[in-house]
């Protein structure tokens, strides 16, 4: 028998074998076990609201930020923080026309360019060089972290107090084991009527 029907037995079961320890286990795995799967729903309510202030942030940035055709004056290059990332940004050497004037500046382009290309770069209310606003995908991908991680603290959490209440228990099944023993030896066997 597996130890996950062991102790399904003993909470629900009424089987002569299964100590009172026994069925506190089996009770307490059986409500952790209820708990882990009713926790889904308070760390999915956590990823919505964690969405829902993301895509507010993005939308704050997005409207901060805007995109201009520009010039590469030179072939860009890797980003050196970035070289072993599976998405490789490039820095790029670009020159630009503002209503004030002419800028150039060192800044993230997202593919490579050559020497006389034109890029298109983002630029914030300044007017200065900025990288690409966030998006709605990455508000995503920051709900669903929010909804592993609020889940897996509760998981440990329950984790924890099933560990602690295990060895609590085990401790009571000692000290039982240890009485019975005692019991054993002192009389002489048992507490049979008749020996021999």
């Amino acid at each position: 028998m597996s130890a996950l029907r062991w102790w399904a037995a003993c909470a629900a079961g009424r089987n002569p074998l299964a100590r009172g320890a026994d069925r506190v286990q089996g009770l307490a795995l059986a409500i952790g076990l209820l708990t882990m799967i009713v926790a889904v729903y308070p760390a999915v309510l956590l990823g919505q609201l964690g969405f829902a202030t993301r895509s507010d942030a993005i939308a704050a940035e997005a409207a901060t930020r805007h995109q201009v055709a520009a010039t590469a004056l030179e072939d860009s290059t890797a980003q050196p923080s970035q070289t072993e990332s599976t998405t490789t940004a490039f820095l790029a050497h670009v020159r630009w026309t503002a209503p004030n004037g002419v800028h150039d500046t060192m800044t993230q382009v997202e593919q490579p360019v050559k020497a006389g290309e034109q890029v298109r770069i983002w630029l914030n209310d300044d007017g200065k060089a900025t990288t690409p606003p966030p998006t709605e995908a990455d508000a995503r991908i920051v709900a669903v972290g929010t909804v592993v991680v609020a889940w897996l603290a509760i998981a440990a959490v329950i984790g924890a107090a099933l560990v602690g209440i295990g060895a609590k228990l085990g401790r009571t099944r000692a000290r039982e084991w240890d009485r019975g023993l005692r019991e054993l030896v002192d009389n002489g066997g048992g507490s049979a009527t008749h020996r021999p």
